[in-house]
């Protein structure tokens, strides 16, 4: 009886660990304290931004319109839908908005700033990146040119100071950035930042 309780507890923590994978990150405003990125496997991006939103003429009813109609007008132009809006809300004097984005394509486009999401393997990248990433595992300086090759390998480049998070684990990053955890960098807050997961 003993064996049947304890295999059968065995199997359910199991479960549930197999049930909480990285496969299911999302962004939810209610964990929101900063700019956040997060970069899934499938190549779609959720990104979070705060903005101050303490004046008394300021109305949240207007940005939820103004937001909906700019992403309406950029997916209307695209013949699809590109991007989504997940949440816009306000707390504690600041406004809080998670978007969706196919992409990094309409990423780029409809934030109007350089980036970059691609897969190892290819031959050149047209960015000018760092010759040598920090290694997450050692924090020794490995060859920015030899880590791209890799075809395993999943490579996010942004230029803004985001709190990034990946769908897998860290494998290596750029100097000017700040590993967190196994899955999440700090971006730097100036230049540009390189993260390789898999």
């Amino acid at each position: 009886m003993k064996k049947l309780v304890l295999c059968t507890t065995m199997l359910l923590v199991m479960f549930l660990i197999a049930g909480c994978t990285k496969e299911d990150l999302t962004i939810t405003s209610e964990e929101i304290t900063t700019d956040t990125f997060l970069a899934k496997s499938n190549g779609v991006l959720q990104v979070a931004t705060i903005e101050d939103f303490d004046k008394d003429y300021y109305n949240l009813k207007e940005l939820n319109e103004f937001i909906a109609q700019e992403i309406d007008l950029y997916n209307e132009k695209a013949g699809e839908k590109k991007i989504a809006v997940d949440d816009v809300l306000e707390r504690e004097d600041k406004a809080i908005m998670i978007l969706t984005y196919s992409g990094m394509e309409p990423y780029a486009n409809f934030n109007e700033v350089t980036a970059a999401y691609f897969t190892g393997g290819l031959g050149d990248v047209a960015l000018d990146l760092p010759t040598t990433l920090i290694t997450a595992k050692n924090d020794s300086l490995a060859s920015t040119h030899e880590i791209l090759q890799n075809t395993k390998y999943k490579i996010l480049v942004l230029n803004e100071p985001y709190k990034i998070i990946v769908d897998g684990d860290v494998k290596y990053y750029s100097e000017n950035a700040t590993i967190l955890d196994e899955n999440m960098i700090q971006g730097a807050e100036e230049g540009m930042t390189v993260v390789v997961f898999k």
